[in-house]
């Protein structure tokens, strides 16, 4: 038995530890491999920060206005490093602004003026290879970015950076010394290493390397380096330039894991299997006479009789033969319990089916919830990647005008459909709260109207109003937000020229709202369940209509919330259909608490922006620099509060997830001290939840806006907190 079974783990355990060795030269090689994008891919968060920082000095007001020394000052803080500069070409190739010499300084002609004629002419983003600096002195990389026209003329901003700079690219990644790590451009000029850098910077790389990178994205090659190094090289190919990115590891440190692997692998087996074959010899004695017995006892089983248990020298064939003696009794008693089983599964069979059929239809609910939700972000995102082009390639203002619009209205229409699911998740699981105030349901009627009319969402409807006073206690925003579901809900399924008629009647004691189509109406089959998450009517392949299947389970929780009831009616398909709102009727205010009156302002309050997500923290700050705000930024809880003691601004905007302290943190210690205890202070976080807001406000925020805030949504909440 022991030979038998040892031949195919013999066999097995070759195999085995043959595949264990490829296996760890794979996974070393695939470090190795993950180091070099990792490095590629810091390469191009360089240059990816480099050329947005250009693009967002291209629309400068200063440059379009010619205003050259202040668009040095703004070029010199918009550097994406203190080892970079800003130069600004005209199309000639000649320097007008140079961030590395004093503004007004003589400046000669760039180097390479070529790069400038071919980024106007192509009207896109270009990454340098290595060339001689005009005015460095040296071989430099640069990022040149088209400016449109500007003051009637056409410009190039250049980001121009010494070679030395990437070598933060993998210094910061610290990788075994013994790796050799490198940056080539796109003719397999070095531009850092990380050994010897002095004497490659500039020199063309290994040619076999060089071809190889170029024929490839990515891959491997050993060959011997200039070092005398026998070496495995990974390269892989930047994403955004002619670059790549090489990390040569000797060939003995890289298979040296692999045979450690299978050595210690090789050596465990052989013992396992030598003390496997001891173990086998010394129990199979004993199991051969244990099992002689336990056999006599299941051959009395099997007959109907009653097993005789014998002791044996083993244990768990004891433990056997206690069993095969229970078993004889629990047979006698199975047999009496059959028949009641074949009854309880008779039972199980038809619950199942029902629960089979259950499950079925939710499974439907959820793929065409998928198919719905797919396609509702799908068409805005698709909307705003094509503005996104026409934004980069288009330089004609109405249609940049038109692309801002169309990204600005998709990002909206993107941030309702995620208001509307948080909404209904907060609903279903009763975590909303409730805001209730007394409130005249025509003037909310007359409001949610007005802003459709607004946005022109019934232009091409007959919309009737007719609302008499009637007073409810409510929450303004979710009676506000059960309005105009019902509204849209009805100009979605009515048809161009149709009527939609609203009423505010009183009577019994209730508030009654009626919204009447003229639209498709709703099939007697759907009825019923018109109020149920994600129903709606029958629509098309090309889903025309759009929405989630939410907006009318929302608006009946809601108005069950608020203690009242919704109902629908129709007389089948084409013939309309009819909403009724009934909320309990209240009765009106002593005295009307007159509205609050923003006094307008010149003063541009300092602004200090906290923010560890660098792209979200330049947004930010240049906008609020153009509306003519001065900001100080910090990247994390600690410098917050440090800028905040030195520099005293009125107004700190402060992300919540920071790293060292958190933004609660940050708000509470600047409560604590004297110096700041009167700032204002607003938390600008993607923590949307209630309990979130409860949280900020309790640290001591003076507001909670949610990610991503419109600017005139951070400005009211800045003079909301500065009024009171």
């Amino acid at each position: 038995m022991a030979a038998v079974i040892l031949l195919p783990v013999v066999i097995l355990s070759g195999a085995g530890l043959a595949i264990l060795m490829r296996a760890e030269s794979d996974a070393a090689q695939a470090t190795v491999r993950e180091s070099a994008r990792a490095i590629a891919l810091g390469v191009d968060r360089e240059l990816a920060a480099a050329e947005a920082a250009l693009r967002v000095l291209a629309t400068s007001r200063y440059l379009a206005a010619g205003d050259m020394a202040g668009f040095y000052e703004q070029s010199t803080s918009a550097r994406t490093s203190e080892k970079a500069w800003i130069v600004l070409s005209d199309a000639d190739g000649n320097q007008v602004v140079n961030t590395s010499v004093a503004f007004g300084a003589p400046l000669a002609r760039r180097g390479r003026p070529e790069l400038v004629a071919e980024v106007i002419a192509t009207q896109r983003p270009h990454v340098s290879n290595l060339y001689p600096g005009a005015l460095a002195q040296k071989t430099i990389v640069a990022v040149d970015v088209p400016v449109p026209y500007a003051g009637g003329k056409r410009y190039v901003l250049t980001q121009a950076f010494f070679p030395e700079y990437f070598t933060g690219s993998f210094l910061d990644r610290k990788l075994p010394g013994n790796w050799v790590v490198g940056i080539f451009d796109g003719t397999g000029r070095t531009i850092a290493r990380s050994r010897r850098p002095e004497d490659f910077v500039g020199q063309l790389g290994a040619p076999e390397l060089v071809a190889a990178a170029r024929a490839e994205r990515e891959g491997s090659l050993r060959h011997l380096t200039r070092d005398g190094l026998d070496v495995r090289d990974f390269y892989t190919r930047s994403a955004r330039s002619d670059w790549f990115a090489v990390v040569g590891v000797p060939v003995d440190d890289l298979e040296a894991p692999a045979r450690h692997a299978v050595l210690v692998a090789g050596l465990g087996m052989l013992a396992a299997m030598a003390l496997a074959v001891v173990v086998a010899i010394l129990l199979g004695r004993r199991l051969a006479h244990s099992i002689a017995a336990t056999e006599k006892a299941a051959a009395a089983l099997g007959e109907g009789g009653e097993p005789e248990v014998r002791a044996t020298s083993v244990a768990e064939i004891d433990r056997l033969q206690a069993t095969l003696a229970e078993a004889g009794a629990v047979l006698r008693r199975e047999r009496h319990a059959r028949t009641v089983a074949e009854g309880e599964r008779a039972r199980l069979l038809e619950g199942e089916k029902a629960a089979r059929h259950l499950a079925e239809a939710q499974n439907e609910a959820k793929d065409e919830f998928l198919a719905m939700l797919g396609h509702e972000l799908r068409n805005p995102l698709s909307a705003i990647s094509g503005a996104v082009e026409v934004l980069q390639s288009g330089d004609r203002p109405e249609t940049l005008a038109f692309a801002r619009e169309v990204i600005a209205r998709q990002s909206g229409h993107l941030a309702r459909i995620v208001d509307d699911l948080l909404d209904m998740s907060r609903v279903m699981t009763g975590k909303i709260r409730l805001d209730m105030q007394r409130i005249d349901l025509a003037d909310a009627v007359r409001r949610c109207v007005g802003t459709l009319s607004a946005a022109g969402r019934t232009a091409r409807h007959a919309v009737s109003v007719q609302a008499q006073t009637a007073w409810v206690d409510a929450d303004g925003t979710r009676l506000d937000q059960v309005i105009s579901n019902l509204l849209v809900n009805a100009l979605k399924y009515t048809p161009d020229e149709g009527r939609i008629e609203i009423e505010v009647l009183t009577g019994g004691g209730e508030a009654v709202l009626t919204v009447r189509d003229t639209g498709v109406g709703i099939p007697a089959g759907l009825l019923p369940r018109i109020f149920d998450v994600f129903v709606q009517g029958a629509a098309s392949l090309d889903r025309g209509q759009g929405g989630l299947g939410i907006g009318l389970a929302l608006v009946q929780r809601l108005v069950t919330m608020h203690g009242g009831s919704v109902a629908a009616a129709s007389d089948g398909d084409g013939h309309g259909s009819v909403f009724t709102v009934r909320l309990p009727l209240m009765p009106p205010p002593a005295k009307p608490e007159p509205a609050a009156v923003l006094e307008p302002s010149g003063i541009r309050p300092r602004i200090l922006v906290v923010d560890d997500h660098e792209d979200a923290r330049n947004t930010l700050r240049m906008m609020l620099e153009l509306l003519g705000h001065p900001v100080i930024e910090a990247a994390d809880g600690t410098e917050a509060l440090r800028v905040a003691r030195e520099h005293n601004p009125a107004v700190a905007i402060v992300d919540i997830g920071l790293p060292g302290i958190d933004g609660y943190e940050v708000a509470r210690r600047m409560r604590a001290e004297p110096a700041t205890r009167d700032m204002v202070l607003v938390a600008l976080t993607g923590y949307g939840q209630e309990e979130d807001r409860r949280r900020a406000l309790d640290a001591g925020f003076d507001d909670h806006l949610v990610k991503p805030a419109d600017p005139r949504r951070i400005l009211a909440a800045i003079a909301r907190a500065r009024r009171t």
